[in-house]
């Protein structure tokens, strides 16, 4: 998904964040090319010529970032509510009860979940499927838990 920034200094150009998949951060484009990060910044020329830094704050449980354009922050989308966060988070409780594979079906479950809740889903259909991926996630974790038990926790003769 492709989300414009809309920013005084950009108003020829345009300057697009493009949302966080599976396995790659958010970046950053500028008329369609991808602008390479530096330091944890990315530098682009604004309309006046003048090079404008802009910084992308990312938390792998939403993939739309808050980007910061020289000292103005730019608004994407409204950040998630608390609720919201419990309500992504659930599949995160597996990390207790089961250890590395929990912690892995765990946040998987939780990515899926952050990434429903930025759809364009109505509000019954986010938290419905965010508990189908709950639920998916638990169901995963216990088949994951009793083959990986089974592999391993059997002793050889």
């Amino acid at each position: 998904m492709q989300l414009a920034i809309q920013h005084p200094a950009f108003k020829e150009q345009r300057l697009v964040v493009e949302t966080a998949r599976w396995f790659r951060r958010p970046r950053l484009l500028l008329n369609g090319t991808v602008v390479p990060k530096k330091k944890g910044r990315y530098t682009v020329a604004a309309d006046s010529g003048t090079e404008i830094s802009i910084q992308m704050k990312y938390n792998y449980l939403d993939p739309i970032p808050k980007v910061k354009v020289g000292e103005e922050t730019a608004e994407l989308a409204s950040p998630f509510k608390w609720y919201e966060y419990v309500w992504i988070g659930i599949p995160i409780v597996l990390v207790f009860s089961g250890g590395a594979i929990g912690g892995l079906v765990g946040a998987i479950g939780a990515t899926a979940s952050g990434r429903v809740f930025r759809s364009d889903r109505g509000s019954f259909a986010k938290y419905g499927l965010s508990a189908a991926i709950s639920l998916g996630a638990f169901v995963a974790f216990v088949i994951l838990a009793t083959v990986f038990q089974s592999i391993v926790g059997t002793p050889h003769k």
